[in-house]
């Protein structure tokens, strides 16, 4: 394997890690939004 290669699938692999952190987080913001939404409706109900 040459060295460019190398480096290249190493980018690649950075590049791939990163866009899956990100899209990771994203999630999990969405899915906190919409636990709080249920859980302020949850508490107007009660209320």
């Amino acid at each position: 394997m040459s060295t460019s290669l190398i480096k290249v699938i190493g980018i690649g692999a950075s590049v791939v890690g990163a866009a899956a952190t990100l899209l990771s987080d994203w999630v999990c913001d969405k899915k906190l939004d919409e636990k709080i939404e249920k859980e302020v409706a949850k508490a107007l109900r009660n209320r």
